[in-house]
């Protein structure tokens, strides 16, 4: 019996699941209260959690232009 492609949304949430568990072990989301000055956390942290569990990306990495 041939296998299915999982559904496009299936899929979708899969990979955004995949893709928060990733930024949890770098270190680039973390925690944090809706009042909570965002410009103060490490540079490393890239994504942030609110009490809602919203998450919204403050910062990008990388290098600079050249």
């Amino acid at each position: 019996m041939p296998t299915q492609a999982p559904k496009p949304q299936l899929q979708q949430d899969k990979e955004a699941r995949q893709f928060i568990e990733t930024l949890e072990k770098t270190g680039q989301l973390v925690d944090v209260d809706e009042q909570q000055d965002t410009s103060k956390l490490p540079a490393r942290v890239t994504h942030v959690r609110y009490p809602d569990r919203t998450v919204k990306r403050i910062r990008f990495t990388g290098t600079a232009y050249r």
